[in-house]
């Protein structure tokens, strides 16, 4: 769970006291913006580095059982809990929070990826179920059901998992505080399962084509990042190396992996502030 590792910038903001207007996720990334806005630091940590370890969060078990690998309707549902200690988000703090936020899903039908503000959600049970589909990735996850809609990971959208769209397209934002799980030389590869995707998503045919090609997409994503960096207009906060996966559930491998963001945040946080002018 490489989101370990950008968790701990949530720490680091909230301890340097900088507070965004407006904050931006998808996937995993949607409870970054949940224990950001509701100013909860130790959620932050615990979420990826203590709730794994609960036989709940998943497994084969659950995924047998239709559930998926990680168990989404667990994680983020009302009872999730570890050691007695919630693992559920402040509504009322995120809905009274000094900013607004955006989190995507990807419409398997249509092909659509729609960006969920506060104004989209009525209490926590809705957030939950919007976060949920912001991260229900396909084969390790179930779709989320919205309505009449059915959504995957947001990171399957036209920016292939960098949620740099909704600030551009429906804020009109062009500085950018960009937080990376991967290293600055990291490249997407093309998938080696594409005979599987195929034959797996026979009734959504659009995010078929999305996961075939969104390597391409995050690329060429990554690349305008990149370029804003080099004009001035983005900073990029990302890994100088990566020593976990996205399935690693090791308590001690997510640990020294968030252990070693926060040691970064904090070491980059004058940069941070001299870029963003606070």
């Amino acid at each position: 769970m490489r989101t370990a590792f950008s968790s701990a910038m949530v720490e680091a903001l909230l301890e340097a006291g900088i507070h965004f207007d407006w904050t931006y996720g998808n996937s995993a990334s949607a409870v970054h913006v949940a224990t950001y806005l509701s100013q909860d630091p130790q959620l932050a940590r615990d979420y990826f580095t203590v709730f794994p370890g609960d036989p709940l969060f998943g497994g084969i078990r659950p995924f047998l059982r239709g559930d998926g690998f990680f168990n989404a309707r667990y994680i983020f549902g009302p009872d999730a809990q570890v050691q007695d200690r919630s693992m559920v988000p402040d509504w009322e703090a995120i809905r009274t929070s000094f900013g607004n936020f955006r989190i995507s899903g990807f419409n398997g039908r249509t092909g659509e990826t729609v960006h969920w503000a506060r104004e989209d959600m009525n209490g926590l049970d809705d957030f939950l179920r919007h976060a949920r589909a912001s991260a229900s990735l396909p084969i390790v996850m179930p779709p989320t059901k919205i309505g009449t809609d059915i959504f995957f990971d947001g990171a399957f959208g036209p920016t292939g998992g960098m949620p740099i769209d909704a600030p551009i397209e429906m804020e009109g934002f062009d500085r950018f505080l960009v937080v990376m799980t991967r290293t600055r030389s990291y490249r997407k590869s093309q998938t080696r399962l594409s005979w599987f995707v195929k034959k797996a998503f026979p009734q959504y045919p659009a995010l078929a084509k999305s996961m075939l090609d969104r390597h391409a997409r995050y690329n060429k994503a990554r690349d305008w990042v990149f370029e804003q960096e080099r004009l001035g207009k983005a900073y990029i906060f990302a890994p100088h190396r990566m020593p976990i996966s996205n399935g690693t559930r090791k308590l001690n491998e997510l640990a020294e992996t968030y252990e070693a963001g926060l040691a970064q945040a904090r070491e980059e946080m004058p940069l941070i502030r001299r870029f963003l002018g606070v």
